[in-house]
């Protein structure tokens, strides 16, 4: 069962989302992209294989957003951000800090402190 990380991506009409990255606050860098120039039914994705690689996949549909990691790892643990770039309006960022325990149990916490367990 994949742990689902959430991001909000909802905006006002007239916006939309140009780029969706997301981040491994301990390597510092991005580790999955999704270019929506094109629209989400037509976009670019690309996830590091040397974190997540075909593991992930976005979810744009749900709500909030959600970026889906298959067969979670103890290494997967630890704290992302999910950054927003819109064709209007400023850059929305949240933080996600997964908890992975036990028999690969984990929880995904929001910034706002809500929380996934999976």
């Amino acid at each position: 069962m994949p742990v689902l990380m959430p991001c909000e991506i909802g905006h006002d009409p007239g916006d939309s989302v140009t780029l969706v990255l997301w981040y491994s606050e301990e390597l510092g860098r991005p580790i999955y992209s999704v270019d929506n120039r094109e629209g989400f039914k037509n976009s670019k994705r690309w996830s590091d294989p040397q974190v997540f690689g075909a593991r992930a996949d976005f979810k744009p549909e749900k709500v909030p957003a959600e970026l889906a990691i298959d067969a979670v790892r103890e290494a997967d643990a630890g704290v992302y951000r999910c950054r927003v770039d819109f064709h209007v309006a400023q850059t929305r960022n949240t933080r996600i800090n997964l908890t992975v325990t036990g028999n690969v149990t984990a929880t995904a916490s929001a910034e706002s402190g809500e929380k996934w367990p999976y």
